[in-house]
């Protein structure tokens, strides 16, 4: 489990199938009530995966929302998350 100020990765290397990475995502909605809010926040995380996607071959990864994030704060989240899965890949 990895931790950043706002976000936490949890992660489990795939033995069935090492090709692809997958991802799961927790934005609850007691944490963050506005659903535009988090369908943003899941949008900036599915992203981050998207670009980080090659580097975490075979691993499946469960991004969660730790706290209530401020909207100016919402760049942040991405940055965040490509933080993490480089991390992520370096455990590996």
């Amino acid at each position: 489990m990895l931790e950043s100020l706002s976000l936490r990765l949890h992660i489990k290397i795939n033995t069935n199938s090492s090709d692809y990475a997958r991802i799961g995502m927790i934005v609850a909605k007691r944490i963050e009530r506005k659903a535009v809010r988090r369908n943003r926040i899941k949008r900036l995380i599915r992203e981050a995966f998207r670009k980080h996607r090659q580097v975490i071959k075979g691993m499946d990864c469960v991004m969660q929302l730790r706290h209530s994030v401020a909207s100016p704060d919402l760049a942040h989240i991405y940055q965040e998350a490509a933080m993490l899965l480089n991390k992520a890949a370096r455990l590996s």
